[in-house]
């Protein structure tokens, strides 16, 4: 990167915010949710094991058991706990004092994504493809999973066009459509 001294910060608007978390949150907090289960099942595994007064073998088919019911019961209390967190965000959007927390960050190493959900951090290196078209500017991250993002162009406050620029001349080449 040639120019140290870029940075740019962008403000989302409501309908920013509804597609960067349906998109983007959902999935990354359906892996942490989803962590904390697991950690809780080997917790309570571990639990069991040094509290247990039987034989190994019930020990084993008790432990069988627990592990098979948390194989299959996970993916509905995943989605349960996602689906709550995410109509308790949907109340809270309603408050502005929440909605001027989302942020999009950009400076001339990181991609910063700012909410009340958490701060994500990428470096430039992982945009694959940059899209600019009359109302939208899509940045295409590559990761596990490929995240769209897209920026409304209609604001008069978004200095889109700096950001273009910096992308085409450090980073990627931008798509014009």
């Amino acid at each position: 990167m040639t120019n140290t001294n870029f940075f740019l910060e962008f403000e989302l608007n409501l309908s920013e915010i509804r597609k960067l978390n349906k998109m983007y949150f959902k999935g990354l907090y359906h892996k942490r949710i989803l962590f904390v289960l697991s950690a809780l099942l080997l917790g309570s595994v571990f639990f069991d094991f040094f509290n247990s007064d039987n034989d190994l073998t019930h020990w084993i088919i008790r432990t069988f058991f627990v592990v098979a019911c948390f194989l299959f019961f996970q993916y509905l209390i995943v989605n349960a706990a996602c689906r709550a967190i995410f109509q308790v965000v949907n109340k809270l959007l309603e408050f502005e004092g929440f909605v001027n927390k989302y942020k999009f960050r950009f400076t001339s190493s990181f991609i910063c994504i700012d909410s009340p959900l958490g701060a994500f951090t990428y470096k430039w290196c992982y945009i694959e493809k940059a899209i600019l078209t009359k109302d939208f500017f899509f940045l295409y991250f590559r990761d596990k999973n490929g995240y769209i993002v897209s920026i409304s162009n209609k604001y008069k406050n978004r200095k889109i066009d700096e950001l273009v620029a910096f992308l085409q001349n450090n980073v990627t080449p931008v798509i014009k459509v």
